[in-house]
């Protein structure tokens, strides 16, 4: 007899497990009765009929069902990098990143704060990734005006060395406009970190990435515009003669949230070819906006 009466709890714990859809919790002195359905939680309150219902035994109530999965954080997973976008910047000169002042020699270079460069990234392509970091890679346009301060140009003296052409002020012209553009193509090397709290999905919203940036420089000219003396007005562009660097690279780093980031950029080399034009390294700070 009490082997019998041992052998009947236990058969009915197992079918409670067994069949978990049959399960019922019902609290006591309340309205609400909640069942039970594998991963399904259906809230049922008394006293609301309804025609048809999961449960026979509760066909008479209204079933309220949450998944209880979509109530669960999801878990961070990776959905590319962030290259790709547009950025404005201030585009200067320095001696090198420790000291911003231009050499001795190189003053007549000094930047307005109008040198206003743009990015135009087309495309990032993330090379390796787990669920925190990523290895991204990319291609873009970079183009750099540096505004000059005087009302000078650039030309080459007899040794081909770069110096500066004072023709324009000396002659008592109105120089509106007097600068040096630089178009390359660049492509990166990035290693990203992604941070804070994903929703259904979606990418998290901050993110910081860091590494190389190199580049095939693509165009570079001088424009000047003035008014003579009789008040016409001239626009110059001279593109060659000018010793620039073909090619360049530097760092980068972006620290950004959701689809703005604070972004610096910062070449070691100069601008110019080695020892045909002033040792000016290029430094770039700005805003940019990730697709």
């Amino acid at each position: 007899m009490k082997r019998t009466s041992f052998v009947i709890p236990s058969l009915a714990l197992t079918l409670a497990t067994v069949l978990p859809a049959t399960a019922q919790v019902t609290e006591t002195g309340t309205t609400a009765t909640v069942v039970t359905e594998n991963d399904t939680i259906v809230v049922r309150k008394v006293g609301f009929p309804t025609e048809t219902g999961r449960n026979p035994a509760y066909a008479n109530n209204s079933p309220e069902t949450y998944n209880r999965s979509s109530r669960l954080p999801k878990r961070w997973k990776w959905h590319g990098g962030h290259w790709a976008g547009v950025g404005i910047y201030y585009n200067g000169l320095v001696r090198n990143l420790g000291s911003l002042g231009l050499p001795a020699g190189a003053e007549y270079m000094r930047q307005t704060p109008k040198s206003i460069g743009v990015n135009v990234n087309f495309a990032d392509l993330t090379l390796v990734s787990n669920r925190h970091f990523g290895l991204i890679t990319g291609l873009g346009l970079e183009i750099n005006n540096f505004r000059f301060d005087r009302n000078i140009s650039l030309a080459q003296d007899a040794g081909g060395y770069i110096v500066p052409d004072y023709s324009y002020e000396q002659a008592g012209f109105d120089v509106r406009k007097s600068k040096l553009t630089t178009v390359y193509l660049n492509i990166p090397l990035l290693v990203e970190f992604q941070f804070g709290r994903s929703r259904e999905g979606r990418r998290c919203p901050g993110f910081v990435n860091f590494g190389m940036v190199g580049g095939l420089r693509l165009q570079g000219h001088t424009k000047i515009k003035y008014r003579d003396a009789d008040g016409d007005m001239h626009t110059k562009k001279q593109h060659n003669g000018l010793n620039l660097r073909n090619f360049h690279y530097g760092v980068e780093c972006n620290i950004g949230y959701k689809w703005v980031a604070l972004s610096a950029r910062y070449y070691p080399q100069s601008i110019f070819v080695s020892g045909e034009g002033p040792n000016v390294q290029q430094v770039n700070i700005g805003l940019s906006l990730m697709f």
